[in-house]
């Protein structure tokens, strides 16, 4: 990985192959259960140990003298420092735990370096075009076998029911084997954008009929949809200003639906967090707190799980500002809280729902400000690269949605995130760092 010095992978085929089987199981997040660690050991896990396993005979080839490190590179290991540093002030099972992840999926970022090494960018191009779109074709099987299947009263989880769902009452959201809807959608996004640069020519490595990837993405519309996902307004007005930033005019039209597009993202944020209602009280729902907290004419105003996760962070943060309450802790810390004062009736403990203030929470200001080192550096990168890069649109898109994604998310360890960095990575090192030949 230097600058001189050919790095040689044997037997490229089979790193080839064991990566794209990592990719298109990454939707498959219910198969695998075990103690301690639960559900987050599944089938990609175990095909990244055989990738370890073909890689460590290879590590003899790199050229160690001569590696350099990319501003993408030490903003990773900066963040990978931070959770170290957190571990050892706050050393415990959660908090390795939480660490052991990171570092996984850092080595992971790091494989994929290894293994496109001095690849040229159309070959990065269409093993990510093909790896991915190999995802959405057996995410689709498998929504075809579950309702075949649930025709015979046979359901394998492809849908998960919702009672009292916000603004739609009892629901039926499709997920297909995902841990949750949500997290279907943030998997989909990356084959969305792939297939929107296919179909207006950013990426050509692939010669596809127009038909095929209007179909595609018809099916895949629908799919979104069937989630009900929060963050479907944030695709849409990406999609929007993806499609004016064709444009090289500025005129009022542009300029007003970039506002709109901005004021749409902040309405579902805001509708995320605030629950808008005609019922004076909420007791025997869910999704947020009983009792409203402000009254407007004949509606009434709730505040949604997501915006009582988000008290409870700044709340923990308040009182570990500089390096948080450790590494995955927030839920048990909060856990511990409320049943020292027997309080249930605002107890969301299952997940931060965000990642910037579970960041701020869990590792302080030190670890949020790394992260925000990490994100402008993200994009500092992906903007900086030239527009005949077949990525670049799909980089920027992605990133963009995961950002947003993340207000009301906890991303920091989906696997197709890191992935996508991954190959961000090598493309900025194949640039940045071209071996002499």
């Amino acid at each position: 990985m230097g600058e001189s010095g050919y790095y040689n992978l044997k037997n490229k085929k089979n790193y080839l192959l064991f990566l794209c089987l990592y990719i298109i199981t990454i939707p498959f997040q219910k198969i695998i259960w075990l103690p301690l660690v639960n559900s987050k050991i599944q089938v990609p896990e175990i095909i990244f140990v055989i990738l370890i396993f073909l890689f460590i005979p290879q590590i003899k080839w790199a050229d160690w003298k001569n590696i350099k490190m990319t501003t993408l590179d030490k903003a990773i290991m900066l963040w990978l420092m931070v959770g170290t540093i957190n571990l050892i002030l706050h050393f415990n099972l959660t908090t390795f735990i939480e660490l052991s992840g990171q570092f996984y999926l850092i080595c992971l970022y790091i494989l994929i370096q290894f293994i496109f090494f001095h690849s040229k960018a159309k070959e990065i191009e269409l093993f990510f075009v093909k790896a991915f779109s190999l995802q959405l074709a057996l995410i689709l099987i498998t929504l075809i076998i579950g309702l075949i299947l649930l025709t015979q009263h046979i359901n394998i989880g492809v849908f998960q029911i919702f009672y009292s769902y916000p603004y739609f009452g009892d629901l039926y959201r499709l997920k297909v084997l995902t841990n949750e809807p949500v997290m279907l959608v943030s998997i989909l996004s990356i084959p969305f954008w792939i297939i929107l640069a296919l179909m207006n020519g950013k990426i050509k490595v692939i010669p596809i009929k127009k038909r095929d990837l209007i179909l595609s993405m018809v099916l895949l519309g629908l799919m979104l949809f069937g989630t009900y996902g929060k963050s479907l307004p944030f695709i849409l007005a990406i999609l929007v200003l993806y499609f004016i930033s064709q444009f090289k005019s500025k005129n009022k039209g542009i300029i007003f639906i970039r506002i709109f597009a901005a004021f749409f993202i902040i309405s579902s944020i805001l509708l995320t967090h605030i629950m808008v209602t005609k019922k004076p009280f909420r007791e025997k729902e869910v999704y947020g707190l009983a009792i409203p907290f402000l009254k407007i004419a004949n509606y009434y105003l709730y505040k949604s799980w997501y915006y009582v996760q988000k008290e409870n962070a700044i709340k923990e943060f308040i009182e570990h500002p500089f390096f948080g309450c450790g590494g995955g802790n927030l839920l048990n810390v909060i856990h511990l809280k409320y049943k020292k004062t027997e309080e249930t009736i605002s107890r969301p403990v299952y997940d931060p729902l965000s990642t910037y203030t579970g960041i701020l929470a869990e590792y302080g200001i030190s670890g949020f400000l790394v992260l925000l080192f990490l994100v402008f550096t993200i994009y500092k990168e992906v903007v900086g690269l030239s527009d005949s890069n077949g990525l670049k649109w799909i980089f920027v898109c992605s990133f963009s949605y995961f950002m947003l994604e993340a207000i009301s998310t906890d991303i920091q360890n989906f696997r197709h995130l890191w992935i996508l960095l991954g190959f961000l990575g090598i493309t900025l090192r194949n640039l940045q760092y071209p071996v002499k030949s």
